[in-house]
């Protein structure tokens, strides 16, 4: 995929050749000029051959349709491809996260899960909000600790460099007038329950947990991506780094192994179907810098090319399956954690595209089901569990739409109806303009033009029509996988950092959280008896003292029928 920013008038664009309609597209108007040249100069054309010049001009529309048909069918390709790529990726990433925050809610981190608001009713009786933006904090008279409003700088959501970096400007649209004076009304509203609120609310927040609750999960002051006690620092490798002393729980590394090898595995059988070529994995190096999106900024594979190479290159004629494999290998799909001699060997018994990926497919979801009957999932039902199958499930059929578009060709008959009359405008349009034009110099540049703009949309639609395909305007597959990969290793992260807020600091007298115990089923018979009360059982004992006569009355009527 070509990158490009929009210059003045969009004249920077035509400084790029590789992967350019543009000249490609002169080739053809070239040979018209001749043709042109030829006809008018030698008056090889008999000007009464035809008694009107529309005559041409209804051929010249007419491939002007079929050309125009074809490139917009080629945009629909592109399009659709890209659509079905990023579908696919989004509903595999979803099954996985889901997976993943279905995992922190096992018994397994129970002691490092965040507090409950359903737990802390009580804390919506005070003043409170959970606005994080404009926090100091301070004492109140009660000593409890409070989180005070104060001004704030917008903040960025990417590391921002010298290059890059702006004055930043402080927000107007709150005044810091009497701002001491609301902070003593919020704070003395909330040192009674009974006081009324003042201006601002205080928020409810505590001092954060950057480990992501990581750190007392063992309770040896280890954690994953953080090291406790240190200063925050960025680390290129994000949640993946394991400067606090402990790797990532090994379900999450696991599951982001898989879904990577999926993804992976199902754009490489995109770019590359051929039987035997090599399509390589590779090894993904978290917080690496991203493959470049452009073919043409990449290394070169040779040091030198011969002037038959070049003209090759420039006219598409080495884009045969050998010298597509040769680039194939020379940009590898990334994995989380690798792959193994056991997968690939397994990939290879797979024959065919499909039959890879569905492989990799069944690996994810048979371990996502075998973990959630082992109890990996927490209390999460069958119900949502199915969701995440669905998901997968989804992912495969974007997958196969993709497929289609990349196994099945633009239809041979158009193609080779379109290529035909291309060659035809290189001899119908210099007739055409001879007929309208009397200054030779302009005949021959209103020839070139036309050719040059009919051959152009063809070559157009040729590269767009296989977008897994045609370098460099291909859809950048390695790009793709990567930020995939990005997005996976935030499942390491663990819980928000802003949920650790200590409830004590803002309740005078927290409720103890009751404790889920399940009722054994053979006692539940004596536990219900026990519930009631004496005046239940005279109740129960008048019934039966009533049911008792009502039964006597009713033998003694059977008696006497009997006895007549």
């Amino acid at each position: 995929m070509i990158q490009y920013y929009k210059g003045v008038f969009g004249l920077n664009l035509l400084t790029r050749i590789h992967g350019s309609a543009v000249y490609r597209g002169m080739i053809p108007g070239v040979f018209s000029i001749a043709v042109y040249l030829v006809i008018a100069t030698t008056q090889a054309y008999d000007y009464d051959a035809t008694d009107h010049p529309y005559a041409v001009g209804v051929l010249v529309s007419s491939v002007s349709f079929i050309i125009i048909f074809r490139a917009n069918q080629g945009y629909n390709r592109y399009w659709e491809a890209c659509g079905n790529i990023h579908h696919m990726m989004s509903k595999w990433l979803d099954a996985t996260t889901h997976t993943s925050v279905y995992h922190m809610q096992c018994d397994h981190f129970k002691k490092i899960m965040p507090p409950t608001f359903f737990h802390y009713p009580d804390l919506n009786r005070d003043f409170l909000t959970r606005d994080r933006e404009r926090q100091t904090e301070s004492a109140s008279a009660s000593g409890r600790i409070s989180m005070a409003f104060a001004r704030s700088e917008h903040k960025s959501i990417n590391p921002v460099t010298k290059e890059h970096k702006v004055r930043a400007r402080k927000r107007t649209n709150r005044s810091n007038k009497g701002l001491g004076a609301r902070l003593e009304n919020s704070m003395s509203a909330t040192s009674s329950r009974d006081s009324m609120p003042g201006d601002e609310a205080i928020p409810l927040v505590g001092k954060g947990g950057l480990d992501g609750g990581w750190e007392d999960l063992f309770g040896d002051d280890t954690s994953t991506y953080y090291k406790y006690g240190e200063e925050w620092t960025l680390d290129k490798q994000g949640f993946a780094n394991a400067k606090g002393g402990r790797m990532p729980a090994l379900f999450l590394q696991e599951l982001a192994h898989l879904s990577s090898l999926m993804n992976a595995v199902a754009l490489s059988t995109l770019r590359n179907d051929v039987e035997g070529a090599e399509s390589p994995l590779d090894v993904y190096d978290p917080g690496a810098d991203w493959p470049e999106v452009d073919p043409g900024k990449t290394p070169m594979q040779h040091s030198s090319y011969s002037c038959l190479e070049l003209v090759g290159h420039f006219l598409g004629a080495d884009r045969t399956p050998a010298n597509r494999t040769r680039y194939n290998a020379s940009r590898p799909v990334g994995v989380i954690g690798g792959v193994s001699d056991n997968e690939i060997r397994f990939l290879q018994m797979a024959k065919g595209p499909s039959a890879k990926t569905q492989l990799c497919w069944n690996w994810l979801s048979e371990f996502i089901i075998r973990e959630h009957l082992a109890g990996s999932t927490g209390k999460v039902g069958p119900p949502i569990i199915s969701r995440v199958i669905q998901f997968l499930g989804d992912g495969m059929i974007y997958y196969n739409q993709a497929r289609k578009i990349m196994f099945i060709p633009f239809p041979f008959p158009h193609a080779q109806l379109s290529v035909f009359f291309i060659l035809v405008t290189i001899f119908a349009v210099p007739l055409l303009m001879v007929e309208y034009t009397a200054a030779l110099w302009l005949g021959a540049l209103l020839t070139f033009f036309t050719v040059t703009c009919l051959s152009g949309l063809h070559e157009v639609a040729r590269e767009l029509e296989n977008p897994f395909r045609n370098v460099p305007n291909d859809i950048p597959v390695c790009t793709l996988q990567a930020m995939y990969n990005e997005a996976l290793i935030t499942m390491f992260a663990g819980f928000h950092p802003d949920s650790f807020w200590d409830p004590s600091d803002y309740v005078d007298k927290l409720p103890e959280v009751p404790e889920e115990k399940e009722m054994p089923k053979e006692d539940s018979k004596e536990n219900v008896n026990s519930t009631n009360n004496s005046g239940d059982m005279s109740e129960l004992k008048k019934v039966i003292e009533m049911q008792g006569k009502e039964l006597e009355r009713l033998r003694t009527l059977v008696e006497c029928k009997n006895s007549q």
